[in-house]
């Protein structure tokens, strides 16, 4: 095997192993476009908000539920989760104001959501935005937010991907070597 073809190789089994951890592309945040929907949950899946709009009514609640293996967080204007939301995490906040509240993933660029309540007119609008503090976000008194819940599952899920980049990084280095050791050989 040749330097270049080995070179080729190491760089295509890396590329295997990288390309499905990249963040989604941009344009609400999922790959097939922006969803509607409605109901109580927003599901995390693939880096996706699904839906990526969710219509509420004034006093209800919405939760969002991690169920890629990797992290997330939910943030919007003076409100959201923005600790490491792991898989398996759940988040609830609760909407009693009328308007629209976007949110979006610090971590995953073009990952972005929005609730519209009621109508979707009314403060949660961007009219009553304070951008005086660019630090962590006071409670909102137009969103009440509950705690964090984690299932009993989740430490498999951050080992098992602690696992997997240890053996693909221990495989690409082994190749690697293995190649470079065949072309000073020869």
């Amino acid at each position: 095997m040749t330097r270049r073809s080995g070179i080729l190789a190491t760089a295509s089994f890396l590329a295997v192993l990288v390309l499905p951890a990249l963040p989604a592309v941009a344009g609400g945040g999922c790959h097939g476009g922006v969803t509607q929907g409605t109901g109580d949950t927003v599901e995390i899946v693939d880096a996706c908000f699904t839906p990526t709009t969710l219509n509420i009514q004034p006093g209800d609640s919405v939760t969002w539920v991690n169920t890629d293996s990797f992290v997330h967080n939910v943030g919007g204007n003076l409100w959201g989760h923005f600790d490491d939301l792991n898989g398996g995490q759940s988040f609830t906040a609760t909407f009693d104001q009328p308007g629209v509240f976007p949110y979006a993933c610090t971590y995953h660029p073009g990952m972005t959501g929005a609730i519209i309540v009621g109508d979707g007119t009314g403060v949660g609008n961007g009219q009553a935005v304070d951008v005086s503090s660019f630090g962590q976000p006071e409670a909102s008194p137009l969103i009440r937010v509950r705690t964090v819940t984690q299932p009993a599952s989740s430490a498999p899920v951050a080992i098992g991907w602690v696992a997997g980049a240890a053996i693909g990084l221990g495989l690409g280095l082994g190749l690697g070597a293995l190649v470079r050791r065949r072309s000073t050989a020869g």
